[in-house]
């Protein structure tokens, strides 16, 4: 008849067919799609508390308390949630109290310190795949120019064999503002100057996951861009389901 195509009518059975294809090219599609790509990044590190070279006193304390905020904060910002080495962690204090001793008290105590060894048999307990150590020396602080200056080393370990995934050492530096109390001129330029210490340590040692951070940065002032896509999905998937039903 006029107006009718003369061609075949496509069998349900070679619809589903089709529509099937479709479906696993849009997801692959999808997949391909910025913002959707994943980095993988270690899901158990252990994370020692900076080492500060040098006597035990105030400074020495808060410069210890300070960096190994900064580095754990930095990593949880790349996805990385790492455990701070206390021995108050659980499973710590199993192998303290077993019978063969893995741990001593004093071990316990003082943590790994220097001890690359040390630091991974603690690793090994904890059941971390990974874990970071963290060093302070040639601290210093210059009340006049409101500066805080140190040497920091971060470096990352495999826990089965003990060896060095990467190493940051650089010179790290932070002025404390003129407008912060007098008593917190010490602080506040530490701080800032662990923070920076933090971010490039986390860049060097974790590039893929500093790398995903960047990308999902430069996503996000699309603004609805993300919301768009699941739009996208859903009428595609609606309209994929109408079609097969239709055919059936």
């Amino acid at each position: 008849m006029e107006g009718f195509s003369s061609k075949p009518m496509m069998s349900p059975i070679t619809m589903r067919r089709t529509l099937a294809s479709g479906a696993l090219l849009l997801t692959a599609g999808l997949t391909l799609m910025p913002g959707y790509a994943y980095a993988q990044t270690p899901s158990n590190v252990l994370l020692f508390p900076a080492v500060v070279d040098g006597d035990r006193t105030d400074s020495t304390k808060l410069a210890e308390e300070i960096v190994t905020e900064a580095v754990r904060n930095q990593l949880s910002k790349l996805g990385i949630a790492a455990v701070v080495y206390t021995k108050r962690l659980p499973s710590v204090q199993r192998a303290l109290n077993e019978s063969d001793k893995i741990l001593t008290e004093k071990d316990v105590e003082n943590g790994p310190g220097d001890d690359n060894r040390k630091a991974q048999r603690f690793a090994e307990v904890v059941g971390a795949s990974e874990y970071v150590t963290v060093f302070v020396d040639g601290y210093t602080f210059d009340v006049t120019s409101r500066t805080a200056k140190f040497n920091l080393s971060v470096s990352r370990y495999n826990t089965q064999n003990g060896k060095a995934m990467g190493t940051f050492a650089r010179l790290q530096q932070g002025i404390a503002p003129a407008d912060v109390p007098k008593s917190l001129h010490e602080s506040s330029s530490m701080a800032r100057a662990a923070e920076t210490g933090g971010q490039q340590a986390g860049a060097a040692l974790f590039p893929q996951a500093a790398a995903l951070v960047t990308q999902n940065q430069k996503i996000k002032p699309q603004g609805t861009k993300r919301s768009s896509d699941k739009s996208i999905v859903t009428v595609f998937g609606a309209l994929l389901g109408v079609l097969y039903f239709s055919t059936r």
